[in-house]
């Protein structure tokens, strides 16, 4: 198995700050290439996506096939809404990134992820300044 690049050998082929140049191109190479090659070998995945987190998901069901990837896409969490996390989270003690209490809605990659406070929309810190709601990776 070859790794993904190294970010110093993106910046050498791609040039510095693809993320903030062309981050269809960035999220094509570090997220949503290596995972089809993660995904060969197996016949289903499992994702944490949801319906209420944005309109791109909002036809998500427990069980679709992907195309894509030729395999099944399994979304246990897809008729939950944020406040159903939250319940979980709180009731189960389950561990969860303390960024989400500093106004991050949703998180990314650090270079392309900012505080969304006072938004409605859950993604709304997420690649702003581009007209981007998804890395590619459910879309």
């Amino acid at each position: 198995r070859q790794p993904a690049l190294t970010l110093a050998q993106q910046n050498y082929a791609e040039g510095p700050n693809l993320h903030a140049r062309n981050p269809d191109r960035c999220c094509g190479m570090r997220k949503v290439a290596p995972l089809a090659k993660a995904l060969r070998p197996y016949s289903a995945w499992i994702s944490g996506i949801r319906r209420d987190q944005s309109s791109t998901r909002a036809a998500t069901d427990f069980v679709q096939w992907s195309t894509r990837h030729n395999l099944l896409k399994i979304s246990p969490l897809a008729y939950w809404t944020e406040r159903d996390v939250w319940r979980y989270i709180h009731a189960n003690d389950v561990p969860y990134n303390r960024l989400l209490d500093q106004g991050y809605s949703s998180l990314g990659c650090a270079p392309c992820t900012q505080a969304s406070t006072g938004s409605s929309d859950l993604r709304a810190g997420r690649w702003v300044g581009f007209a981007k709601t998804e890395c590619g990776i459910h879309a």
